[in-house]
C-alpha cells in the first residue's frame, strides 16, 4: 500500500501548513480509482492541517509527522 507522508507545521506568519511527501510524479498516469483515493487523502490532510494547535501557552508546538494510506 502506498502511503503519502505529511508533515504538519505552520507558516512564518503562523498559519496551518503541510509539508506532502511521496506524491506522484511529473507525468504520473493514474486510474480514476487511484486519483479518487490521492483526492480523499489530500483532504484528510487539509482537514488535519486546519484542526492541529499550533501554539500552547503562547509557544508554537513541534511540527507533527503523519502517514496517510492510499
Amino acid at each position: 500500500m502506498t502511503t503519502l507522508e505529511a508533515t504538519l507545521t505552520r507558516t512564518h506568519d503562523g498559519a496551518p501548513l503541510a509539508v506532502i511527501e511521496g506524491l506522484p510524479g511529473g507525468g504520473a498516469e493514474l486510474r480514476p480509482a487511484q486519483l479518487r483515493s490521492l483526492a480523499a487523502a489530500l483532504l484528510k490532510v487539509a482537514a488535519d492541517a486546519e484542526a492541529r494547535k499550533l501554539v500552547h501557552r503562547g509557544r508554537p508546538l513541534p511540527d507533527e509527522r503523519r502517514a496517510y494510506p492510499l
